[in-house]
């Protein structure tokens, strides 16, 4: 977002708020880590410490969790005529009680603190297209609210979050609590009508918001991959969203996958995700709520089996090496119902720790031995996986972006060309093949040998 907003210019000020303890630990993470990313290396760097120094750049210290915002830094509050949210939780196993705070709570402690300084901006809020309802083939951008949203209380959520808390933690040895919490948790959610308890709380938060805020754009992306364009193709930092189940499958240790090889991933570059959240701020919604999803599925839909071909034909080319620097061949991938991928991948897991608990009786070569704490790992990784990615895997809906079109088409040419957000417009065989998987074969490489088979 920031690198988009830094390279396309057109504002007076921008106030960056960061989690810190203070104003100065707020820009020294402004400078340290935001601004050290391979995301800005191609813009000028003198530009940027320039307007650092001219305060058109300004880094804030806050904590949406908490609502706690620095004192010193709202001195900038009554100026802000639009904000750009995208601070959340994206962590789909995180436990209810401490996603809600932030994921759902906090816009609107955002907006209210901007109220009390005397500003009523125009509020883009980055949420997610699992926020609607996606038990159906076509998800529109304005639909009505989801079913499960009416009896989605903030307050009785939470009260049941923090039982199920005191109930594991009185139960359960405390290396279990996460796990057991993120379970809980993925049922509650299921149970309403969403895939996990991020898809949730980004509902409610949404929800929320809408009731309070004068001017609302939601934007609502699918999965978000790799940079198409800026800051180069391929750009991407850290293993995310898509990535590890691409990774199993390459390594060998998934073999298989809920869902059908016809049902629809809907992924979107991360650079037209942010070109998009500009756009909206930059031409606010003539209504009081406007809804655009950042979604591919409508119009240039992309398969799962057509997805399991190209990673197929890279890792086959470019294969991950083990610790010794021999190939792992990838092989089929198997698409079926969520219980038999389930059964496969606890079958491995418990075959390897069968295993492993019988070489502690006859001992094994150090190698053996390495092998199959490696492909024990692995396996409860995949099963992990399974569980948390299954009910996306399993989703064929697609997701409709004409609200999206509608602002591209309101823009001026020179913005349009500026600020390009069309999902219609990527070559996904091109895109995985150069760009994307490629990035995600370096980054694995570089931050660990992968698993042996």
């Amino acid at each position: 977002m920031l690198e988009t907003l830094l390279r396309v210019g057109g504002f007076r000020r921008a106030v960056l708020l960061l989690r810190a303890a203070d104003g100065d630990g707020a820009r020294r993470r402004l400078v340290e880590e935001v601004l050290a990313s391979e995301a800005f290396a191609d813009l000028d760097r003198g530009s940027i410490e320039a307007m650092l120094a001219r305060g058109q750049l300004v880094a804030v210290a806050g904590d949406l969790d908490s609502g706690r915002l620095d004192a010193a830094g709202q001195a900038h509050w009554s100026e802000v005529d639009t904000v750009v949210h995208c601070a959340a939780s994206v962590s789909f196993e995180e436990p209810l009680d401490e996603i809600v705070p932030l994921n759902s709570l906090g816009p609107v402690r955002l907006l209210e603190s901007l109220r009390e300084a005397g500003s009523a901006p125009h509020f883009v809020h980055v949420s997610t297209a699992y926020a609607a309802d996606c038990r159906q083939a076509v998800v529109p951008e304005d639909g009505p609210r989801h079913p499960g949203l009416a009896d989605l209380d903030p307050q009785a959520t939470m009260a049941t979050a923090r039982s199920w808390r005191a109930g594991v933690e009185a139960e359960s040895p405390s290396s279990a609590w996460q796990e057991e919490l993120a379970r809980k948790g993925r049922r509650y959610a299921m149970e309403a009508g969403w895939p996990d308890t991020y898809a949730l709380t980004k509902a409610l938060g949404e929800r929320l918001l809408t009731e309070r805020s004068e001017a609302t754009t939601i934007v609502r992306p699918t999965i978000i991959e790799s940079a198409l364009r800026q800051p180069r193709p391929g750009w991407l930092e850290g293993i995310k969203v898509a990535d590890p189940l691409i990774l199993a499958y390459a390594a060998r240790g998934l073999t298989h996958l809920p869902g059908r090889a016809d049902n629809l991933i809907d992924i979107v570059p991360v650079d037209q995700v942010a070109n998009a959240c500009v756009a909206a701020a930059a031409y606010p919604p003539r209504e009081r709520l406007r809804t655009i999803a950042v979604a591919s599925s409508s119009r240039n839909p992309l398969t799962l089996g057509e997805l399991a071909d190209q990673i197929k034909d890279y890792f086959r080319r470019e294969p991950l090496r083990r610790r010794d620097g021999s190939p792992i061949e990838i092989g089929e991938l198997r698409f079926v119902d969520r219980k038999l991928a389930l059964r496969k991948t606890m079958r491995r897991s418990a075959l390897a720790g069968a295993a492993a608990r019988a070489g502690t009786v006859a001992p094994l070569p150090a190698a053996t031995e390495r092998k199959l704490r490696r492909n024990g790992r692995l396996a409860a990784q995949v099963t992990r996986m399974v569980k948390i990615y299954g009910p996306y895997t399993e989703l064929s809906c697609a997701f409709d972006d004409r609200n999206a079109r509608a602002l591209a088409a309101a823009m001026d040419p020179a913005d349009r060309e500026l600020l390009p957000f069309d999902t219609a417009t990527v070559e996904w065989e091109d895109y995985l093949q150069a760009g994307h998987l490629p990035a995600v074969h370096r980054l694995a490489q570089a931050q660990a040998p992968s698993p042996q088979r």
